[in-house]
C-alpha cells in the first residue's frame, strides 16, 4: 500500500487528505507546516516569516526527518513543499516528492536523488525559470493562467488538472497494482 504524506502551505491549506487525492488504496497523513515549525498558532504572513526569517524552516525539516517516510510519497504546497525537499536533502527518505507553487525551490542547484515532480502557476511572479525545471527537479507542469494559488481551488476540484496530474505521476510511479 501507497502511503502520502501531505504538508500544509502556511495558510493551514489542506486542512485534511479526506478529498485531496483520488489515489485507490493510498494511506494518507497530514501534517500542518505551523506545528513543524514549533509555533502551531502561525499562520500566513507570520509564519512565512518564522520559516524564511526565523528558524522555522530549520525545526521543520527537523520534524519531518525524525519520519520513517521510506514507503512514502510527499506532496507540499507552496513552502510545505519547500520543507519536505530541504528534509530530503538532509536524509528524510521518499519514494519520491510532489511540490506545487514551491517556489522558493528556485534557489535549488541540483536534484534530489528520488523522483520529482513539480507544478506551477504560469503567473506566479516567483516561480523559476523553465531552464530550471529542466536541470533540477525534471519533472514539471506549468498552469496557463495561473496564480501563485492556484492550487487552494484546483486541489479540491474533482477532476481538475491539478488533481489528475498528482493522481497520474502518483499511480503511474508507484502504486503498480
Amino acid at each position: 500500500m501507497q502511503h502520502v504524506l501531505v504538508v500544509s502551505d502556511i495558510h493551514g491549506f489542506p486542512e485534511t487528505v479526506a478529498e485531496l487525492l483520488d489515489v485507490a488504496g493510498a494511506k494518507q497523513r497530514m501534517l500542518q507546516l505551523a506545528d513543524l515549525s514549533g509555533r502551531p498558532g502561525l499562520r500566513g504572513d507570520e509564519l512565512h516569516h518564522h520559516l524564511f526569517n526565523g528558524d522555522g524552516m530549520r525545526h521543520a525539516v527537523r520534524a519531518l526527518r525524525e519520519i520513517d517516510g521510506r514507503s512514502c510519497l510527499g506532496i507540499g504546497f507552496s513552502a510545505g513543499g519547500t520543507a519536505l525537499w530541504n528534509a530530503v536533502k538532509e536524509g528524510l527518505g521518499l519514494q519520491a516528492l510532489v511540490c506545487v507553487s514551491s517556489t522558493r525551490l528556485r534557489f535549488e542547484t541540483s536534484p534530489l536523488n528520488i523522483p520529482s515532480m513539480v507544478f506551477w502557476g504560469e503567473l506566479d511572479p516567483y516561480r523559476p525559470a523553465e531552464g530550471w525545471n529542466k536541470a533540477v527537479p525534471r519533472c514539471w507542469k506549468t498552469y496557463a493562467g495561473k496564480q501563485h494559488d492556484f492550487y487552494r481551488i484546483d486541489a479540491l476540484t474533482a477532476k481538475s488538472p491539478l488533481r489528475a496530474d498528482i493522481a497520474a505521476f502518483i499511480e503511474g510511479r508507484f502504486l503498480s497494482a
